[in-house]
């Protein structure tokens, strides 16, 4: 809208019942009313950007040095009236879209890495098939990130922008040692499990680290989309994108007790934090890395400020298998320099915006 038309005189009659739908009345008083116009609402909501008080002090100014017979309509260019006030400084846009987030949840494995698997004639049965494996438990995720919405569409009714930010949280997980033996009928099962524990003492499979923790850094990149109530404030929002993680390790308990079908002791007790082993066993050992750098996919859904988010993090701590005494046994259920990924999916409740 160029201009802006204030009518009064024979205008200040008009009802407001009367009022075209991209019109403004304003009542001044029990006799006197100021009418916006725009030729649609966008035009009206221009007025958002104007310092009212100018506009009234020259319209008043402009009374009092004019004929009142000529005071019906007064138009006055809107250039001069454009509030100072009404554009934020880049500095507190930039900030007013900025936010602080919590993310508290839990998760479960993804995929498992096996480190010993024999041959069924090992067991001498047709069928069983016994396993040592590990996978990872994630009892507590925690993180405390800020980012940043960087508009790019901005409507009415929703708006899209690309979400950047950083983070930093900590992980409580867990190694989980699982000896199982598969594919055993029932009226065998007391015999194979005699038979397996005894091959698993044979090869002396010990697991030496459990339980451990990980801090972990990250820097986030996702749209987001935002719907928005008749106020114009955002309410339900989405976003989907990735995460660059950098994680610290830290094993922290002993690792035996732990084991699960088949228990094994373990006299060796607690390791310092190192590089691993993370299990042990015919001359073969698990080492895993303690920094490690990979990505994570990251969804969050929600309203206003509260939401729950999702995780999938599969190649989170990296596992090598290699032989560090005695020949290399080729197919005596060990595989050396066989490489792989323990990895999780998170969920949880997330607070902010």
């Amino acid at each position: 809208m160029n201009t802006i038309i204030f009518l009064l005189g024979t205008m200040l009659n008009l009802s407001p019942a009367n009022a075209l739908p991209d019109t403004i009345i304003l009542r001044v008083g029990n006799s006197s009313k100021v009418i916006f116009y725009g030729k649609s609402p966008q035009d009206l909501k221009k007025l958002e950007q104007l310092d009212l008080n100018l506009i009234l002090k020259d319209l008043n100014q402009k009374q009092s040095m004019t004929d009142t017979s000529q005071l019906q309509h007064i138009v006055l260019e809107n250039s001069a009236f454009e509030s100072k006030n009404a554009a934020l400084p880049e500095g507190s846009k930039y900030w007013k879209n900025t936010f602080l987030n919590l993310h508290v949840g839990t998760g479960y494995h993804v995929n498992r890495y096996t480190f010993f698997q024999p041959p069924t004639s090992v067991l001498n049965h047709p069928t069983a098939r016994l396993s040592s494996d590990i996978v990872m438990e994630n009892l507590l995720t925690t993180s405390l990130s800020v980012a940043h919405d960087a508009k790019l569409l901005d409507r009415d009714r929703y708006a899209f922008a690309l979400r950047y930010g950083v983070g930093l949280g900590l992980n409580i997980q867990r190694y989980l040692h699982w000896n199982s033996m598969q594919s055993v009928p029932s009226e065998d099962i007391a015999e194979m499990k005699e038979r397996g524990e005894a091959v698993l003492q044979a090869e002396k499979i010990t697991p030496l680290q459990s339980d451990f923790n990980a801090f972990q850094t990250y820097i986030q990149l996702s749209p987001k989309i935002s719907l928005k109530n008749a106020n114009g404030l955002s309410t339900f929002y989405l976003d989907l994108g990735i995460r660059l993680n950098y994680n610290r390790l830290f094993p922290n308990a002993s690792p035996s007790i732990y084991s699960s079908s088949i228990l094994i002791n373990n006299p060796s007790g607690p390791t310092a934090a190192g590089e691993g082993p993370v299990i042990r066993g015919g001359g073969y050992e698990v080492t895993a890395r303690k920094h490690t750098f990979a990505p994570s996919y990251v969804a969050e859904i929600g309203y206003k400020w509260i939401g729950v988010f999702v995780v999938y993090y599969p190649d989170y701590v990296p596992l090598t298998t290699r032989l560090v005494e005695g020949p290399d046994r080729a197919g005596a259920g060990f595989t050396n320099n066989k490489k792989g990924n323990l990895g999780y999916v998170s969920f949880g409740l997330r607070l902010g915006r």
